[in-house]
């Protein structure tokens, strides 16, 4: 007696052929290149490099380059596309992004055309700020349509891509946003810290830390801070200001004897000892995308105040490793600012288990699975 063999998915020979060419043509290029400001990159393509697939080391989305690296490179993988479709952020320069929107559509085609193999990890479905919904949705449209992998660091993110998408979404291989964990060192001690930013060392310390921009909700934090019963905490706000308006409204809450502020690129050097000085962190946005700032507070053993949203609950393991708050509440966030600073020891038990999450999100794997989400691994 004979058994029927088991039916097999039809190969769809464009994703065979491109597989082929990700493994013959073993370089990749990011676009944006990689960035100094930030570990990410450069930890993930080490992790890719040990899996076969080296890092170009200066990319160009011109036709002319992806003529001359036909054969040498065959992934390029896109993280934050926008400045590659549109002109700027501001709703005024919105129509000096339309030709270069157009353009980007040509080179995607280009690129189809001498056979690269395009991937996207979508750090969140639509630029955080924008001048021009529409050119957003019609760049990351174009992208979406020519992406042969499509990555996200949570379910979350991957959701919303497939709600905002639609077909061509198809399958969002959902891989973490590896940690930072032994990446900055430990600089100067708290001691020393505390007494360059005049804190005292009694003090509860909140520390709210990255380029502060607007759909990061500062003024919410700030609103929260100056109404919460916290007479003697602290709170420190530290990065570079994207805008005029935001640098003004951190400097009129200096007058808060509470609140210190450096407005300015903090260096790797001084990451750590920073955070260091501090007894939380605050994360003040509500919108739930990939933040590479929650994962380094955790990475660096610091609790975190954050939005109750799916992808944050996930990271922290509800609240084992902090306090959650209703997204864009101020109330909410004043209430989980005063349970945090009820307790330094609550707070200390909470940052071994921030440290704990951290650790689990380890690179070596992370790095396997996307080398074999971009089809260069077994």
């Amino acid at each position: 007696m004979s058994t029927a063999a088991p039916a097999r998915e039809p190969i769809d020979p464009r994703a065979a052929s491109a597989a082929v060419s990700a493994v013959s043509r073993p370089r990749i290029a990011s676009f944006p290149p990689v960035l100094d400001a930030n570990p990410y990159q450069r930890l993930l393509y080490a992790e890719l490099a040990r899996a076969g697939l080296e890092l170009e080391p200066r990319p160009r989305l011109r036709l002319v380059w992806l003529w001359r690296h036909r054969r040498s490179v065959g992934t390029l993988h896109f993280h934050w596309p926008e400045a590659y479709y549109r002109y700027g952020s501001r709703r005024r320069d919105a129509w000096r992004s339309w030709p270069l929107l157009g353009l980007f559509a040509i080179r995607l085609a280009w690129v189809k055309a001498l056979g690269y193999r395009i991937a996207w990890t979508i750090h969140q479905v639509r630029p955080h700020e924008s001048g021009s919904p529409l050119v957003d949705r019609l760049g990351t449209g174009v992208l979406v349509r020519a992406a042969d992998t499509l990555i996200a660091h949570d379910a979350a993110t991957a959701q919303e891509a497939r709600e905002a998408f639609g077909r061509h979404a198809g399958a969002v291989e959902v891989i973490p946003h590896g940690s930072y964990v032994g990446v900055y060192p430990a600089g100067r001690t708290r001691e020393v810290m505390r007494a360059e930013l005049r804190i005292d060392p009694d003090s509860f310390t909140f520390l709210c830390f990255g380029d502060l921009r607007a759909y990061k909700s500062v003024e919410l934090l700030l609103d929260a801070f100056a109404e919460a019963d916290l007479p003697e905490a602290t709170l420190v706000l530290a990065g570079g200001s994207a805008s005029e308006e935001l640098a003004q409204l951190v400097g009129e809450a200096e007058r808060d004897p509470r609140v210190r502020a450096r407005l300015e690129f903090v260096p790797e050097t001084q990451v750590a000892e920073l955070f260091g000085a501090c007894d939380a962190a605050v994360l003040p946005r509500g919108d739930g995308g990939t933040s590479g700032s929650l994962i380094l507070a955790l990475s660096l053993g610091v609790p975190v105040v954050v939005a109750r949203t799916r992808s944050y609950v996930e990271l922290m393991d509800g609240e084992a490793s902090g306090w959650l708050f209703t997204p864009d509440d101020r109330q909410s966030l004043r209430a989980a600012l005063e349970a945090a600073a009820a307790s330094r020891e609550d707070a200390a038990r909470r940052g071994a288990n921030a440290l704990r999450q951290a650790e689990g999100l380890a690179w070596p794997e992370i790095g396997e699975r996307t080398a074999r989400a971009l089809g260069a691994a077994p």
